[in-house]
Parts: structure tokens; sequence; C-alpha cells
């Protein structure tokens, strides 16, 4: 007759299990987040492949990062009868065309602008609603991906990627929550050198601002109102994209993980004329 087990014996049994569940959920879950990271990292890079394809195309300039052309996913939705077209595409929304639906007929994709370290990733059209304006929603053609806006100025004639001063240190496009961001500029009185029209970069509030929706965080937050994040909650919120590093693709199409808070206040002291935002590498100076 074989023996049983005893209550002691189970209950040893059952805490050994649980010890060992301890140990290893949080590996397994760290695990997890670096294979999605590595992910990431590599859709960012397909990104930028496509984005060097669009330039051999374009005599090596960038693209805009807007355009006012008819939305391409507004007009798609128009055209197969849906009845809520209206409501997922924003009145502001209907007639730009951004620069993730440039780049699509190049990354041969959609799904790829949609980064599985962002929360409620969409791209072409917004469904979750509550989270932007109305008159804005789906505006930006995307929430995962943003682009340096010195480089990329809308509806304008673009950067030719030529001009660039050491591209391999030089950031296009990095994980956002808009589709265009800048750094933390540290005051309104400030703007690049080398910056060809600085009337934006000096009198835009809101672009100064722009850092704050890098990772995961999101300037441009609705809840019926308004609701900006503080600079401590916008800081942990970029944060949150990959536990504190953000993917950035560079104008030499490289990929690279930075860490997110660094990132974002790179040039918020001092005065780096290294910097990765700045293309002509020419550093900071005061307002007219």
């Amino acid at each position: 007759m074989k023996k049983a087990f005893t209550l002691i014996e189970l209950l040893v049994v059952i805490a050994i299990i649980a010890i060992l569940a301890a140990i290893l959920f949080p590996v397994l879950t760290q695990a997890r987040q670096a294979a999605k990271k590595i992910a990431g990292l590599s859709q960012a890079k397909q990104i930028g492949l496509g984005a060097q394809i669009y330039l051999i195309d374009s005599d090596d300039k960038f693209f805009p990062y807007r355009t006012a052309n008819p939305n391409p996913a507004y007009t798609k939705c128009v055209a197969a009868g849906r009845t809520n077209c209206n409501t997922n595409f924003g009145i502001s929304t209907r007639t730009v065309t951004f620069w993730s639906q440039i780049l699509q007929p190049y990354t041969k994709s959609t799904e790829i602008f949609k980064s599985s370290g962002q929360t409620n990733a969409w791209v072409d059209e917004e469904v979750n609603a509550g989270v932007t304006e109305p008159a804005f929603r789906s505006y930006g053609g995307q929430n995962s991906y943003g682009l340096n806006t010195v480089i990329f100025e809308a509806d304008a004639s673009p950067m030719d990627s030529t001009s660039i001063e050491g591209s391999s240190n030089t950031l296009v496009m990095v994980d956002a929550s808009y589709y265009n961001v800048l750094p933390k500029f540290n005051g309104v009185n400030r703007r690049y050198v080398g910056f060809p029209s600085y009337t934006s970069a000096c009198t835009s509030s809101s672009r100064q601002r722009y850092w704050k929706s890098l990772g995961n965080s999101y300037l441009f937050r609705w809840n019926g109102a308004a609701n900006e994040p503080t600079d401590a909650e916008a800081l942990k919120l970029i944060d949150k994209r990959w536990g504190g590093t953000l993917n950035a693709i560079m104008a030499d199409s490289s990929a690279k993980a930075r860490n997110g808070v660094r990132l974002a206040n790179e040039i918020a002291t001092g005065n780096p004329v290294d910097s990765m935002w700045d293309p002509w590498k020419q550093g900071m100076t005061s307002c007219p």
C-alpha cells in the first residue's frame, strides 16, 4: 500500500511552487517586455528604411510631416459608405495627409506604424473615443511615432538630407504619442542657431511643450477638456514606452534605443552643439 502525502508535505510542495512562481513570473514578464522592445526597434528600423527609399525617389529631400491634401483614410471610409466617418475623423483631420500616410507606399504596411509599446495604438483611424478632442480625432495619422519637427516642416520645402550634419547622430523619428515632437527647450526664448525660420520656434508656446508627447506621454490629451500632463507626469509617461528607453531612428536610417528622459532633456540645460535633435549642430541661441 502506497503512503499518501501528509498535509504538511502538501503544504510544503504548494509553498515551493508559490516561491518558484514568484521568482519566475517577473522574469517571464521582463523577457516578454524585452522581446517586445527588440521587435519595436526592428519595426522602427523598417520605417527608417522606408524613409530612405522615399529619399531616393525625392532627390534626397525629406517629406513634410503633413500636407494640405485629402486624408486618404477618410476618403476610403466615405467611399465604403460607412456612417461613422465624420465621427472617427475630426473636421480638422479630413483635409490633411500625414507623414505616415505618405510613407505607406514605401513601407508596404499600415500596421508597422502601430507600436506594441503604445497604449491603444492606432494608425490612419482613431477608434478610441474620448482620448482626443473631437475636431482632431485621427489627427496625426498614427499615435506611436513622432518626427523631429525642425526637419519636417508642414507644407514647406522639406530639408535636404544631405545638408544634415552628422547623419548618424541626428534624430529624425522617435517613439511618441503625437506625429511630431521636439526636446524640452527650457524656456520660450531659445531656438536653434541653424533654424532658417525662427518665428514658429520662438512664438509657438505649444512647440516649446512638444516634448510632452515623447514615449507614452501626450501633450494634447482630451477628457472633455484639455488635460495636459504636468512635467513630472510627462517624464513618468515617457518612461512607460519601453521601461525607460525610446527607440530613435537617425538620419542614416540606423535605429538605437536611447534613455527617454535624457533624450527629452538633451538641450534643456547648457548649449550642446552636438545634440541629436539639432540637424545643423550649431547649438542654441536666444530668440530675436
